[in-house]
């Protein structure tokens, strides 16, 4: 019972260190954005705002190809063949990125775009790099059960951005060039810090190998990608043409409020998948069927709580917040709940399959769900406004929630005792 309690102890710290580095993530990029937001004007926020859009799809993109894999099938692996594989997926990440960066550097010199936008490209075109290595760090140390060192990672990316761009407001800089050089050129000096952490050096010659090597989830994770960053923003458009921007600005408000239980959601998923991936040979039905549900009951008990806290708190609470878009907020704010509750109940099963290599089927879950959301919402719209729209994509949660559990369910049960038989993929 003494090392029982010892490890499960060692898993809650972990826990929450997953937890604080997302909340870290999440104030970083909050705060220098509301920074600039009031340093520089309306449109050349918009510029930064196309920026930093840029910055999150590739991140993501470089997660589902290259950084993503380590955790799903290396946790497990001893320390030299984790560095292989550390190695060769920071190689496909620091290649790809300083490609597009030049890239996005050529675009933005002889692009028909606006000055402001083009300097913005230029900007990020040089610092991408360190940007993408910044994350990827964090990623691996995510996948080798290190999130105490992915928050000091991040944290010192926050201080260096935040106290860099302190210096740019008080010498009255307000170029979104400069901004944009700041906040890049803080995460490429953090990216430092995250190579003596990890003291793998990026195996540039194994960039392509490695995606061969991972195709077979690859090729699963960078469409589920596609169609997680396509299906909500797709709604809000929709919703918007037909019931109006006010009705999308309800939405998005509703979204900002519960970003919190976002949060976990997206630290315990972190935490979750590397642990499983590393006792997943130890683990029969039972065990995984527990896992599953305490994950999922978590995140899901932070949602109801943390939603319904701004269903009992005065509206003057919420103007504060939000101002005018407080009033569309508040009439969507319950079918947002129920709908993120959905959601919760996901991320179990989720984690399940990811540490069972089942991109394939999560890849299949997605889509289902974006053509409900899609669907639904649209219908929702049409019918009901903005709240036919919120409840409409409640429903396409709740729709795929039983077929997660029913999947996941019968996929960890490929084998008599319940574990995954497939090997990690070779590294050479």
């Amino acid at each position: 019972m003494g090392r029982l309690s010892r490890l499960r102890s060692a898993g809650m710290t972990r826990g929450v260190w997953n937890i604080a580095d997302q909340m870290i993530a999440s104030a970083n990029n909050f705060l220098v954005q509301i920074i600039i937001a009031r340093s520089v004007s309306e449109d050349d926020f918009g510029s930064f705002a196309i920026v930093f859009a840029i910055f999150s799809v590739l991140t993501g993109f470089f997660r589902a190809v290259a950084t993503q894999p380590v955790a799903m099938r290396f946790a497990g692996a001893g320390d030299d063949e984790f560095r292989r594989a550390s190695g060769a997926a920071v190689g496909l990440v620091f290649t790809g990125s300083l490609l597009l960066g030049a890239g996005l550097v050529v675009a933005g010199l002889l692009g028909p775009f606006p000055t402001v936008l083009g300097q913005s490209l230029v900007a990020l075109g040089i610092v991408l790099p360190g940007l993408m290595m910044q994350d990827a760090w964090r990623q691996v140390l995510f996948a080798r059960l290190r999130p105490a060192a992915a928050c000091l990672l991040d944290a010192t990316w926050g201080v260096l951005q935040l106290a860099a761009v302190a210096v740019l407001v008080l010498s009255d800089v307000g170029s979104v060039f400069a901004f944009t050089l700041a906040w890049g050129g803080a995460a490429v000096a953090a990216s430092f810090v995250g190579l003596a952490q990890v003291r793998t050096r990026p195996k540039l010659t194994r960039a392509l190998p490695w995606v061969r090597e991972q195709s077979s989830l690859t090729r699963y994770l960078v469409p589920e990608f596609v169609l997680q960053q396509s299906g909500v923003q797709i709604a809000i458009v929709i919703v918007a043409a037909v019931a109006g921007l006010a009705a999308a600005g309800g939405l998005r408000g509703a979204n900002m409020l519960t970003v919190p239980a976002t949060i976990v959601s997206a630290g315990l998923l972190s935490f979750a998948v590397p642990e499983l991936v590393r006792r997943r040979e130890r683990m029969t039905n039972r065990t995984w069927t527990l896992a599953a549900l305490g994950v999922s009951g978590m995140v899901s008990l932070v949602s109801v709580v943390w939603g319904s806290l701004f269903l009992v708190l005065p509206d003057a609470v919420g103007e504060a917040l939000l101002a005018e878009t407080w009033s569309g907020t508040r009439e969507v704010l319950v079918p947002i709940i129920v709908g993120q509750v959905g959601a919760a109940l996901s991320v179990g099963p989720a984690a399940l399959l990811y540490a069972n290599e089942g991109a394939r089927i999560t890849m299949r879950l997605h889509a289902v769900y974006t053509v409900a959301l899609i669907g639904l919402s649209t219908a929702g719209a049409v019918l009901f406004g903005a709240v036919g729209t919120a409840w409409g994509m409640a429903a396409a949660f709740w729709i795929v929630v039983p077929w997660w559990f029913l999947l996941t369910r019968r996929h960890v049960r490929r084998t008599p005792d319940g574990t995954e038989a497939t090997s990690p993929a070779p590294v050479g």
